[in-house]
């Protein structure tokens, strides 16, 4: 992260000397990223879209964490489903007469959440935390998206 005039900016570097895969460079870490989609569940690498789809995720579930512990509520367990739907997947492949594109469609985020505190509370949590997500308000503006909490004892 960077701060340039006022702004701040976040970066990464990518570089790809593998077949069909890339690494990405984050401060001091790095992690693998197979390609965009995939249809063979036995590929060896993590896809690019599952790795969007496991961040929107992982920004949820560590922001209630994060702010639960800020407003000093205890949540028990944190766990979300994430499923996507691309427009029309073969167009990835090329396929030839397939309409449309590669690009996400829906996407849908079910969280689940396990606490003894007030569920009014949580559910004012939850509505906190979507209004501050980065990746929730970026995606509210180019997919469909559907975020559903569940909260169990």
């Amino acid at each position: 992260m960077t701060q340039t005039d006022g702004q701040f900016q976040w970066s990464v570097r990518v570089s790809a000397n593998q077949q069909n895969r890339a690494v990405v460079f984050v401060r001091k870490h790095r992690y693998e990223v197979g390609l965009p989609l995939h249809f063979d569940e036995e590929y060896e690498q993590i896809a690019a879209l599952e790795y969007v789809l496991g961040a929107i995720g992982a920004d949820i579930v560590n922001g209630l964490q994060a702010l639960a512990r800020k407003r000093r509520l205890s949540l028990d367990y944190v766990e979300a489903v994430v499923q996507g739907e691309l427009n029309n997947p073969l167009t990835y492949l090329d396929v030839a007469g397939e309409q449309g594109h590669p690009g996400l469609e829906w996407v849908a985020i079910k969280v689940y959440v396990s606490s003894l505190e007030p569920e009014e509370q949580i559910h004012q949590l939850w509505k906190d935390v979507l209004a501050r997500s980065p990746l929730v308000r970026t995606f509210q503006k180019a997919v469909q998206l559907e975020l559903n909490l569940q909260i169990t004892l």
